[in-house]
């Protein structure tokens, strides 16, 4: 799933416009604030890691999407990119993501209340792979909190047959903070409480695992360089999301960089 990006250079825009030297005999009357705002980003990045697990056998991957925001607080959005056979099935495969939600601000917190769906077009068992969640977002200065929640029976491909993996909760805690002129760094914890109905043959009782990464971003022009480092708790035959290693036998799970550069539009 992608990275949300803030809309700040579009405020830096306003204020530049109001901030000219002009003098003018009246003022203009104000713009309207439109309805409706489309937004778009597209990038790369050399390793696609979504909860700590490497999405594309970690290889770079291509990735883009839009949003459309309405002034009420309601959006809806998609975004995809390529993946390997590990999380698709089918080798050369797309996860497709589609969601929508609403946007507000409560008491001076900043709430995000959606659902999102994670296609794989085209994939052998998309029935198994295609995941469904509800979630709710909360942010406070630097800090943002997001809990996603399961409400469909897959997650990911790793539900045994006949299971029920509805119930499993990914926990994510974000920070992130502008430390020099548009250089921003970042610290991500997250961890993933699988229902027990969402683990394969092999696996019994309830599973977990943590996953962190910390990084910086610097934005150029509207280009956004980052680079990130991730690491986790999962090991081969321990808490072993059945992601032990690729069909090419890479180690997904592995404390690896990732380097990405993002366009938003």
């Amino acid at each position: 799933m992608k990275t949300y990006l803030t809309l700040s250079a579009i405020a830096l825009a306003a204020a530049a416009t109001l901030s000219s030297g002009a003098v003018m005999a009246a003022d203009p009357a104000p713009a309207a604030t439109p309805d409706f705002v489309v937004t778009g980003n597209f990038g790369i990045t050399s390793d696609y890691r979504f909860r700590g697990i490497s999405q594309n056998d970690l290889d770079p991957a291509f990735q883009g999407g839009f949003d459309v925001a309405h002034s009420s607080g309601f959006y809806i959005g998609t975004w995809g990119s390529n993946v390997s056979s590990f999380a698709a099935t089918t080798a050369g495969s797309l996860e497709l993501d589609l969601y929508g939600g609403y946007k507000t601000e409560i008491a001076g917190v900043a709430t995000d209340f959606g659902l999102i769906s994670y296609k794989y077009p085209g994939s052998l068992q998309s029935g198994a792979v295609n995941t469904e969640e509800a979630y709710v977002g909360l942010g406070y200065g630097p800090a943002t909190l997001k809990v996603s929640y399961v409400i469909g029976k897959n997650y990911f491909g790793t539900t045994k047959s006949g299971g029920d993996a509805s119930g499993t909760v990914y926990y994510d805690l974000t920070l992130a903070q502008e430390v020099a002129p548009k250089l921003t760094a970042s610290a991500h914890a997250g961890y993933t409480d699988f229902k027990e109905g969402a683990r394969n043959t092999g696996y019994t009782g309830k599973v977990g695992y943590s996953d962190y990464n910390v990084g910086l971003a610097y934005d150029y022009n509207g280009f956004v360089f980052g680079v990130k480092y991730y690491w986790n708790d999962l090991s081969a035959g321990t808490k072993d999301w059945a992601v032990g290693t690729s069909p090419s036998t890479k180690k997904l799970y592995k404390d690896g960089v990732a380097v990405s550069l993002t366009k938003a539009f």
